[in-house]
């Protein structure tokens, strides 16, 4: 299955760790802790998404990872790959690329909230990834942010015949040391990049 192309559509806001509310229609809350009963828990799985090695044809790479389920609200992706969330930064940024390269893969955290029982269907919002980056002869918070609050677009879903649970997301920025540059941070990244979660 490709990644959802969705790159035209991101008319929404990057996560900046606010839980703002917006009109879409979900769920009642007994109805979405129906919906999470049904995907609770631990699920093995891979995260894909599209690389290109210089002006070569893109590929797509994957790695594994697992999706934990843990509440009606919230979802971890553990050992989710850094180097993707890195090898976009723009050229100009060679410190801080390379020092990203170098990081360990993470943890992801996911904010869900329900919004369809048959199939479910759920809003799938990351967290920022904040590193701890030396650097140029200096320590710099670098976070890693993702567009948030689309649901039409960036989403889970569960299909209860192939037991599957897919979520696309879409990491937007990259910055360095946020609270020092003001309301209009630098991105650093190239472009925006999708990511693809599939379980086995």
């Amino acid at each position: 299955m490709a990644l959802v192309l969705v790159g035209g559509m991101l008319a929404s806001c990057l996560n900046d760790d606010d839980d703002n509310d917006n009109s879409f229609s979900y769920l009642s809350k007994s109805e979405q802790l129906q919906a999470y009963g049904v995907i609770a828990g631990n699920h093995a799985g891979r995260v894909y998404w599209v690389s290109a090695n210089g002006m070569s044809q893109a590929r797509l790479d994957s790695a594994d990872v697992t999706l934990n389920v843990v509440n009606d609200s919230t979802a971890y992706i553990y050992n989710f790959p850094t180097k993707p969330l890195a090898d976009t930064i723009k050229t100009e940024y060679s410190d801080l690329k390379a020092a990203m390269l170098q990081q360990p893969n993470t943890t992801l955290t996911i904010y869900t909230r329900y919004f369809r029982l048959t199939p479910i269907y759920f809003q799938a919002d990351p967290y920022n990834i904040t590193y701890n980056v030396t650097y140029g002869g200096a320590n710099h918070k670098v976070e890693v942010a993702f567009y948030t609050q689309m649901p039409n677009y960036l989403f889970g879903t569960y299909d209860s015949s192939s037991k599957q649970l897919q979520i696309v997301m879409n990491e937007g920025a990259v910055w360095v040391d946020r609270e020092n540059n003001g309301t209009n941070p630098t991105n650093h990244l190239i472009t925006s990049r999708n990511f693809l979660y599939k379980s086995i």
